[in-house]
């Protein structure tokens, strides 16, 4: 089975959750519809193309491990807003801006996010998919559209080092992409250290229910990350499982 990893690390994060209310929650890892995001943003497919959103999304496996959750922050912003009116959008942040100053709304929401987290993602695609993996690799390596940790200020902050491994299963090839070259940790302990921050020994694995057999399941959990219309915001549920950790022999 072939895989393609790569470096997901930021000083500043976000990975929304169901947003209720004032409060806007983020998860401790990135979500299916971000990576597929950001590896459409990649390869120059629009947000407003839906049709090859739902393609890519269709045939695309996805898991991540958790090297460094990074520490969990909020902020407080209020944003203005034009009135909601029936059959009217608003394309551009800029049309919003133009209506009367006296329409103006203004909402006010507290927003999670992480400080200096750092993960290592892995994809796999169905032999029906359109695109390979060379070729996301290749955009990963020069993006048509500039990649971020799930908010436009949230720039990365380590090469992603996107790299295809062959191997017998996940676990295998999270393995193999420490064993090479593009191994980043050395680079987070020394910031780490710097900042006053402890290494985390454990690094949790994540992926789609169905690449885990049922035996190598530690836990199951729910996501609502899989993008069903773009245009409308709205996502359908995901079974993720957490990969049981490797025994060694003896235990």
């Amino acid at each position: 089975m072939q895989y393609l990893l790569f470096t997901l690390a930021a000083p500043l994060a976000a990975f929304g959750s169901i947003a209720v209310g004032e409060r806007r929650a983020t998860w401790d890892r990135p979500s299916k519809s971000q990576t597929l995001g950001l590896i459409a943003g990649a390869l120059g497919i629009e947000r407003s193309d839906e049709e090859q959103q739902k393609v890519l999304a269709a045939n695309m496996g996805f898991a991540v491990r958790v090297d460094d959750p990074g520490q969990l922050a909020s902020d407080y912003h209020t944003t203005q807003v034009p009135p909601t009116r029936r059959n009217r959008r608003f394309a551009t942040r800029a049309e919003e801006l133009a209506v009367p100053k006296h329409e103006l709304k203004t909402i006010l929401s507290r927003r999670e996010f992480r400080i200096g987290s750092f993960y290592t993602i892995c994809i796999w695609l169905k032999p029906s998919a359109l695109t390979s993996l060379e070729q996301i690799k290749e955009a990963i390596k020069t993006p048509v559209f500039q990649p971020f940790a799930g908010r436009k200020a949230f720039p990365l902050m380590l090469p992603a080092q996107p790299e295809i491994i062959e191997a017998e299963d996940i676990e295998a090839a999270f393995v193999a992409r420490d064993l090479n070259e593009h191994d980043q940790r050395p680079a987070i302990t020394k910031l780490k250290a710097v900042l006053g921050i402890k290494p985390r020994s454990e690094r949790p694995i994540f992926a789609d229910v169905e690449a885990i057999p049922p035996d190598s399941r530690q836990r199951l959990e729910e996501r609502r990350d899989v993008p069903e219309s773009r245009s409308k915001w709205r996502f359908g549920l995901r079974a993720e499982a957490l990969l049981r950790p490797a025994t060694t022999d003896g235990e």
